[in-house]
C-alpha cells in the first residue's frame, strides 16, 4: 500500500484537530457544569431535558399562582374576621340595648356607638388590596362597591341602606393543571344576600338590618319598638353566621392552596433532580477525561513532528 506525503500530513493534522476539539467541549462542559452544552453532546437527553424544562416552567407557574391566590385570599380573611369582629361588638351592645330597665337617653347612648359601627363595617366593605383593587366588587376591582343610598327607613333589599355597585363576578385563578380557584367574595354574597343558619334570605342587608336597629333605638319604644328590636338582633346574628360561613368557604381554600403547594414543590425537586441527571457534569470523570486527552494530544504532535521530518533525501 503506498502512502503519499500528502496523506500523512492530512491523517496527522486531523488527528491533532480532534484531540483539540474534545479538549475544547471538555473545558467547556467544566466551565458551565454540564454534560449537555449543546443538543449534539446528547440528542437523546437533550430532547428529555427540554420536556422536563417545559413541565417545570408550568409548575414554577401554578406555584406562583398558588402564592397569588394564597395572598389575595389572606387579605379577604383577615377583612371578615375584622368584621366578624365588628357584628360580635355590635351584638354584645344590642343585647344590652334590649334591657327594659334602660331609659331613651341610654338606648339613643348605643345608638349613637353603633352608627361608628356601621361606619366601620362600611369601610371594610370596602377594603382594597395590595394593588388598589376592591376585593369585595366582583370583578369591578376599580369601582367602591359600597355607598350610603340615602333612603329612607325602614330598610330592606328593596329599599337599602347602602347599595352595591359591584357585581356578582367572583375572580378566580388556574392553581392547578385541572383547577380553578375562586380568590374572592363578592360583596352581594357577603354584606346583602344575608342567610340564616337554616339557609333562609333574610330579606335585609347586613347594613340594613344594623341602620334598622339605630333607628329602632333613637326612637322613644311603642307597642311595636320590641318587636322591630328582636327582628333586628335576629337579622344581625345571621349576619354574624353569614359571616363565618364565608369565612369557613375561605379557610378550606386557603387549606388546600396549602396542600397544592407542597405537591408543586416536590414536583419541583423531581424537576430539578431529573434535570441535573440529564444535563449535570461528573467533574471526577470530566477530569480523567480531559487528562486523558491532554496526552493523546502531546503524543500525536510529538508524532507528527518527528514523521513530518521523515524525508527520502535524508539517506541518500
Amino acid at each position: 500500500m503506498r502512502i503519499s506525503t500528502g496523506q500523512i500530513f492530512d491523517q496527522g493534522t486531523f488527528g491533532i484537530q480532534n484531540n483539540q476539539s474534545m479538549l475544547y467541549k471538555l473545558q467547556n462542559q467544566m466551565s458551565t457544569g454540564r454534560r449537555v452544552v449543546n443538543p449534539e453532546d446528547d440528542p437523546v437527553a437533550a430532547a428529555q431535558a427540554l420536556v422536563v424544562m417545559q413541565s417545570k416552567e408550568v409548575n414554577a407557574q401554578y406555584l406562583r399562582n398558588q402564592d397569588t391566590a394564597r395572598s389575595r385570599l389572606n387579605v379577604v380573611d383577615s377583612t371578615l374576621g375584622a368584621l366578624t369582629e365588628q357584628l360580635q361588638s355590635i351584638l354584645e351592645r344590642t343585647v344590652q340595648a334590649g334591657n327594659g330597665a334602660l331609659g331613651q337617653g341610654e338606648r339613643e347612648m348605643i345608638a349613637t356607638e353603633l352608627e361608628g359601627r356601621l361606619q366601620s363595617m362600611i369601610a371594610l366593605a370596602n377594603t382594597q388590596d395590595g394593588e388598589g383593587q376592591y376585593i369585595f366588587a366582583g370583578y369591578q376591582t376599580q369601582t367602591q362597591p359600597f355607598a350610603v343610598s340615602g333612603n329612607s327607613a325602614p330598610f330592606d333589599l328593596s329599599n337599602t341602606s347602602v347599595s352595591y355597585l359591584g357585581d356578582e363576578g367572583q375572580r378566580k385563578l388556574q392553581v392547578e393543571a385541572s383547577q380553578e380557584m375562586p380568590v374572592s367574595e363578592t360583596g352581594s354574597e357577603v354584606f346583602m344576600r344575608i342567610r340564616d343558619q337554616a339557609g333562609n334570605l333574610t330579606g335585609r342587608s347586613m347594613f340594613d338590618s344594623l341602620q334598622n336597629l339605630i333607628d329602632n333605638l333613637n326612637t322613644p319604644w311603642g307597642p311595636s319598638s320590641l318587636a322591630d328590636y328582636e327582628q333586628s338582633f335576629s337579622d344581625l346574628k345571621a349576619s354574624l353566621d353569614n359571616v363565618s360561613r364565608v369565612r369557613a368557604s375561605v379557610g378550606t381554600r386557603l387549606q388546600a392552596l396549602d396542600g397544592l403547594s407542597n405537591v408543586g414543590q416536590d414536583l419541583k425537586l423531581q424537576y430539578e433532580t431529573t434535570l441535573s441527571g440529564l444535563q449535570d457534569l461528573d467533574y471526577a470523570q470530566a477530569i480523567s477525561d480531559l487528562t486523558r486527552k491532554q496526552m493523546q494530544l502531546e503524543a500525536a504532535q510529538a508524532t507528527f513532528s518527528q514523521i513530518s521530518r521523515l524525508s527520502l533525501f535524508n539517506v541518500i
